[in-house]
């Protein structure tokens, strides 16, 4: 950081002088246009930008390629904040659903051109319009209404709205990493924006992240728990501790939207209160081998409660 002493320069004006080494990165020059914009108490200066639209594409081949494969090629460039993704290949005539499906996990994504040998998908996203708050405000309801519908039928009723739930969530986390990389690559938006900084914006992402393993965990341990008989005592004990979880991870996502420090450390002292009881179901297990997926799931879960809280007071 360098330091610029103010100067008087005629009787209602003040000047600085600016850093010869960012006037040669930004190629300016006399008479050039410099920007000032007020963020509070802090000042932002920045060069005259281009008013034409800088439009990012990549092209991707499919053929030869699993599903899994192209989703992850798909997420990546989508992530990077490619407006345009070109899919290509001989193969496409015969995968258009697959391919469909693929685009449809990514908000904003639609297929603006399609032939026998290409599809063209594109968004038209303002990502200065997109809020990271409330992207990870939706993604927090969602995570809520999972924990409530897992609690209330651990045996699986509700599975098939767990999982379009957690497609959902998916889908906003994806978004929300996008913004944040392009927020990281443009950081007076983050000042301008939201009012706040590079650091904090790395914390949102902290947090986004781990409330979407929390939704996949959620699901994942409906998804063993089903195969347990419906009449069976140990429904009790799960829903029970599901519960629970539920409330510690509101607790810690207060903790989280009010920056309570103090809140945040005193709740991940319940972690290992927690892995006593998911030690008590584990007992069980012998006596019922699918018990062991749905108590490994429920450790990954507490897991991630656990350092979900451990961003509060570490990142926030």
């Amino acid at each position: 950081m360098e330091y610029r002493k103010l100067i008087s320069f005629g009787k209602s004006s003040y000047v600085v002088s600016l850093p010869k080494s960012w006037i040669r990165q930004n190629q300016l020059k006399k008479g050039d246009l410099i920007y000032v914009d007020e963020s509070g108490s802090n000042l932002l200066l920045k060069k005259e930008e281009s008013k034409e639209l800088v439009e990012k594409e990549t092209t991707i081949s499919i053929d030869g390629k699993s599903r899994l494969w192209l989703f992850r090629e798909v997420c990546s460039a989508y992530i990077r904040n490619n407006n345009k993704i070109i899919l290509k290949g001989n193969e496409i005539k015969n995968r258009i659903k697959e391919l469909h499906e693929i685009i449809q996990h990514f908000i904003a994504l639609e297929i603006m051109e399609q032939s026998s040998e290409r599809i063209v998908a594109r968004d038209f996203l303002n990502m200065d319009s997109v809020s990271i708050i409330e992207l990870l405000h939706k993604m927090d309801l969602l995570a809520r209404t999972m924990f409530k519908e897992a609690s209330t039928a651990p045996e699986g009723e509700n599975y098939e709205n767990l999982n379009e739930r957690d497609k959902d969530v998916n889908r906003l986390y994806f978004l929300l990493y996008r913004v944040v990389l392009y927020y990281l690559e443009h950081p007076l938006k983050i000042m301008k924006n939201f009012k706040s900084n590079a650091s904090e914006v790395l914390g949102w992402y902290f947090v986004a992240f781990y409330v979407e393993a929390i939704a996949d965990e959620v699901r994942r341990t409906i998804r063993y728990s089903r195969l347990i008989k419906k009449d069976s005592k140990i429904c009790i004990p799960i829903s029970s501790l599901l519960n629970e979880l539920e409330d510690y991870y509101i607790q810690t996502m207060k903790s989280f939207l009010n920056k309570d420090l103090n809140l945040g450390l005193e709740l991940s002292e319940k972690r290992d209160s927690f892995i006593n009881k998911i030690n008590q179901l584990e007992a069980e297990s012998a006596k019922m081998p699918v018990l062991n997926n749905v108590v490994s799931h429920l450790r990954t879960l507490t897991a991630n409660i656990h350092n979900l809280g451990g961003v509060v007071y570490t990142l926030i």
